[in-house]
């Protein structure tokens, strides 16, 4: 989702918006893992959480009228951009079906250092030492979380951090497009073409499914945009660099729910190495924000996560 325009800073409710983001994707998770685990396809489960996302985003589209929604000059790039964000969501929901939980999100957090490398290689920006070494550190909380010395890894492990490849790509594709689109028309070209690209896919896998899984689908698509409006919101009244570190409250917040509601005992090296990943991308931002530029980590809080 785009970096809304400025307006005045409100660090402390831009802070409880991207709480309430948290939340809700953090409870997206669970809804994914819940899905997995009793048997649905993760292409099925991807065009549920699109498309029902969709049908939640279409009364604000109304609102705002076919002018507001439909008016681009940019028709290919909001097809580029949709077709990277869900092939990213596929890899991830296939990681959720195969690995805990709490596992996959702190791989996943290895979007910043992504979106980093890409600035330096597309955009041209210059990379300081310090965040040279913060992206090190990073990629070295990765190892912790895979434990490769163990002769733990398994071929799921590279799923999130290859989602996280693509959605660093699509944040530099979203970078671009919010240069002349709003909010609610980036949201809703994303959510018609990432239906009408899982839609096929779907149906080759589609099964029939329960009225609870119906249900669980619905929910998920509707909790993804609740925590898509409530990151706007965060990034529309508060600084990057304070609300971003927020975002890391997904671990635990992601461990507890495993803990309590699926019985998982979160291992020891997936948070361990995810709080060595947090520090490093918030390092990073907050570096970023002494130093008066805009922090490219804080910026990708701004794209939709799953």
């Amino acid at each position: 989702m785009s970096v809304p325009a400025a307006a005045p800073t409100n660090n402390t409710r831009a802070i409880l918006w991207m709480v309430a983001s948290v939340i809700c994707f953090s409870v997206l998770s669970l809804c994914v893992k819940q899905a997995a685990n009793a048997g649905v396809a993760p292409f099925q489960i991807v065009f549920g959480r699109v498309f029902f996302g969709l049908i939640a985003i279409l009364p604000f589209a109304i609102i705002a009228g076919p002018r507001s929604v439909l008016a681009t000059k940019r028709p290919l790039r909001h097809m580029l951009r949709s077709a990277v964000g869900v092939s990213a969501m596929v890899l991830l929901f296939i990681a959720f079906s195969e690995l805990n939980m709490t596992e996959t999100v702190a791989l996943n957090f290895t979007v910043p250092f992504f979106v980093t490398l890409g600035a330096v290689l597309f955009l041209g920006e210059t990379i300081r030492l310090r965040r040279i070494a913060a992206t090190v550190v990073g990629f070295l909380g990765v190892l912790v979380v895979a434990q490769p010395w163990n002769q733990t890894l398994v071929w799921a492990q590279v799923l999130p951090l290859l989602a996280a490849v693509l959605m660093a790509t699509a944040f530099l594709v979203v970078k671009d497009l919010t240069k002349t689109e709003s909010t609610i028309r980036l949201v809703t070209f994303q959510g018609f073409w990432m239906s009408v690209y899982t839609i096929v896919p779907a149906i080759l896998v589609w099964q029939n499914l329960s009225f609870d899984l119906w249900l669980l689908l619905i929910f998920a698509g509707f909790v993804a945009t609740a925590g898509q409006w409530a990151l706007t919101l965060a990034a529309r009244q508060g600084e990057a660099s304070a609300i971003m570190p927020f975002d890391y409250l997904r671990l635990p917040l992601v461990a507890v729910l495993e803990l309590t509601i699926l019985g998982v005992v979160p291992a020891f090296a997936s948070l361990a190495g995810g709080a060595i990943i947090a520090a490093a991308a918030i390092y990073i931002a907050r570096r970023e924000a002494q130093v008066g530029a805009r922090p490219l980590v804080a910026e990708s809080k701004t794209f939709p996560k799953t």
